[in-house]
């Protein structure tokens, strides 16, 4: 095997039994073949009549308000999707992009500016809303509707690996079509992002901020290529959230306090219940302590007139129903790995870390001991991923800032369970936008500070590429 890295000189840590139970305590008692919905093994009778109660309220549509299931409505006026599990089909990822025109559920477009990491359209705010509410009422003129369309196309990128075969990328082209309150600003880009699969969340959220910023190095101190950052994010107001849990960094331009980001694929939010809050503003029109307002802009005087109509007096979710579904999404078990004591998943397990990958999808952790949700809290975990922004190049640039993420920069994503993806009634497709339909194809996509483990896997032989991807298929 030729490296462009010597690897020779990389250290294998020796195998542990404790890998085919990658969440620890919070693994799944099993695999099952149609979801990733059951609780951890650790998770006490209490807590899991909660996490069912939770994960109604992540299952069942919202409805428009005022009606008579004051629970579930306030949906819109604009919208992505009517419920969680649209986006999220048996807790892994949604409905697969479709080409041509249309109004995307599981794929998010968000706005954004290659100038300001904080810039958001003036008419159409940070996040297209394909979807509108049916009503009728004499204040709302004209119609609502929904904001756009999207085009969605798909080039073909040729190459080859070393060995001669052959391989066949999808670079997906976009624009929005039936704009239906004017043009876009002419700073705005859009930045497609597929939603992601959301067992072992909670763990993610426990990890302690201290063993995050200890990979830190943005300048290459150590001069191994990879330049971990992580995204300094406005901690949004709650009236009880684990950010603050975490330590507080400096303020955002002096009017938030500011967290360390680990979720979203620009790591946009610093917990998972600011990400749980902001999922519901955003995607269903569900306002909530977090975020209090809808998203409607001066420039849609329509939406903000059908905002005051539904009867709700204050936030359309309260914290007690909005904690049970963050608890829901906590709790899910991370699946168990499969085969991983094979001869051919041992190998790849070899190479993973010889090639590179573990520069950035950082093996293991102990999650903090003193997390509040002590189902999470001091678990041996593996979950292959630092939660840092790395910049991975032209190739996956979207154009877009966010906070301290740039143009090419993306968070590394967990790669648990990403095997047993294919066994559930979930969209198989990987990178930030699903532009991947094989793990070989998003490796290849690879590039900025990925492109010397690019290079290497794409300088493997055909039995050392399956073993790699066998390790991954298994952990």
């Amino acid at each position: 095997m030729t490296c462009f890295t010597s690897c020779s000189k990389v250290s294998v840590p020796d195998f542990e039994q404790a890998e085919h139970l990658p969440a620890g305590g919070m693994t799944g008692k099993g695999l099952s073949d149609r979801s990733f919905i059951q609780v951890g093994r650790n998770v006490d009778r209490k807590q899991e009549l909660l996490f069912w109660t939770g994960f109604s309220l992540f299952r069942d549509p919202w409805v428009i308000a005022p009606s008579s299931t004051k629970d579930r409505d306030g949906l819109g006026p604009l919208f992505n999707t009517r419920s969680c599990i649209s986006c999220h089909l048996s807790g892994g990822k949604g409905p697969v992009p479709q080409e041509g025109n249309s109004k995307p559920t599981a794929l998010v477009v968000r706005f954004g500016s290659g100038e300001d990491g904080l810039f958001s359209d003036p008419i159409y705010g940070d996040q297209l809303q394909p979807r509108a509410i049916a009503i009728t009422h004499s204040s709302i003129e004209p119609d609502l509707l929904g904001e756009a369309k999207l085009q969605l196309g798909y080039q073909e990128v040729y190459g080859e690996y070393a060995d001669g075969s052959t391989y066949i990328l999808r670079q997906p082209t976009y624009q929005l079509t039936d704009l239906a309150y004017g043009g876009l600003d002419k700073r705005t880009v859009l930045s497609p992002r597929f939603s992601p699969v959301i067992y072992g969340v909670g763990l993610l959220d426990a990890i302690s901020e201290q063993d995050l910023l200890a990979q830190e190095d943005i300048y290459d101190a150590n001069q191994d290529g990879i330049s971990a950052k992580y995204n300094r994010v406005p901690i949004a107001p709650s009236s009880h959230n684990t950010a603050d849990f975490h330590n507080s960094v400096e303020n955002i331009k002096g009017t938030h306090r500011a967290g360390i980001g680990r979720f979203g694929h620009k790591a946009k939010h610093p917990s998972l219940h600011q990400q749980v809050a902001a999922a519901f503003r955003d995607d269903i029109g569900i306002t909530n302590t977090s975020f209090g307002t809808e998203s409607c802009s001066a420039g849609q005087p329509n939406c903000q007139a059908a905002s005051v109509i539904g009867g709700h007096q204050s936030v359309e979710i309260p914290d007690k129903l909005l904690d049970l579904v963050t608890q829901f999404n906590q709790l899910i078990a991370v699946p168990p790995a499969r085969n991983l004591d094979s001869a051919t998943a041992q190998q790849g397990r070899e190479l993973f870390y010889k090639i590179g990958c573990e520069s950035c999808h950082t093996a293991s952790y102990t999650t903090d001991a003193e997390y509040p949700h002590k189902s999470l809290a001091n678990q041996t975990i593996w979950p292959y991923t630092d939660l840092a922004l790395h910049d991975m190049g032209a190739g996956l640039a979207d154009g877009v800032n966010e906070y301290a993420a740039n143009s090419t920069e993306w968070r590394t994503p967990p790669l648990w369970g990403i095997g047993a993806r294919k066994n559930i009634r979930s969209e198989n497709l990987y990178l930030h936008d699903g532009r991947a339909k094989t793990v070989a194809a998003a490796i290849l996509w690879h590039g900025g500070e990925a492109q010397i483990s690019q290079q290497n896997f794409i300088q493997l032989n055909k039995q050392q590429r399956n073993a790699l991807l066998a390790f991954l298929d298994a952990i």
